[in-house]
């Protein structure tokens, strides 16, 4: 995930309809809110659209522009202005974040280093979820993984699905978004942990009654 100040504008005219013949999945319709919208832009605004840097001639798409696009257009149906700050805490794009994150680590004193879930709850549109046997299809997930070199990287998504998983005693997740692995946004082929020594997962869930 790139850190930039870049403003991603998404105008949706239309909802996309499920492409014909689709049948592995429930209807977008009948998925959480925020993962209904997430899979909509998929298959409509960002259809053929591939991962890199974000440009709309290239159609290229990062993780975090992808959910600041979903962020945009939950807060738009619901009437609410998505503002420069809250799109700058989405793409934890922060002039005054001098830590080397690759090298270091997030701070784990900085909520900023928790992205979408940290946006949701500080402007009120949700709440923080620290307990992962309570994370729910639809939530808003920024992570950070420290790699076995000791570098660091970090990846935003939705919750796509979660399973506890009895062997390790961890909950694991497929999680929806713009995927480096998949070149472009899908469900990941890889379950994510949701806990351990060498990762921050910070979880955030959009309120209905907003």
């Amino acid at each position: 995930m790139k850190q930039r100040s870049g403003i991603l504008a998404v105008l949706i005219t239309g909802v996309a309809v499920l492409a014909a013949g689709q049948t592995n999945r429930a209807p977008v319709s009948a998925l959480p809110e925020p993962l209904a919208v997430a899979h909509e832009l998929n298959e409509g605004v960002f259809c053929g659209w591939t991962y890199g840097s974000y440009s709309a001639g290239k159609k290229h798409l990062d993780c975090t522009t992808f959910v600041s696009a979903v962020l945009d257009t939950l807060l738009s149906r619901r009437g609410i202005p998505y503002t420069r700050d809250m799109r700058r805490d989405v793409l934890i794009s922060h002039p005054d974040m001098t830590r080397n994150v690759v090298k270091e680590g997030p701070d784990p004193e900085d909520l900023r280093y928790g992205g979408i879930a940290y946006a949701v709850e500080k402007y009120g549109f949700g709440t923080g979820i620290a307990d992962m046997s309570q994370v729910k299809p639809g939530d808003l997930i920024q992570y950070w993984v420290q790699r076995k070199n000791g570098t660091w990287f970090g990846h935003a998504s939705l919750i796509e699905s979660i399973r506890y998983d009895k062997e390790d005693g961890t909950y694991k997740a497929k999680i929806f978004g713009c995927h480096k692995s998949s070149d472009g946004i899908a469900v990941s082929d890889f379950e994510l942990k949701l806990s351990g020594d060498d990762r921050m997962v910070y979880i955030g869930r959009m309120t209905q009654d907003r």
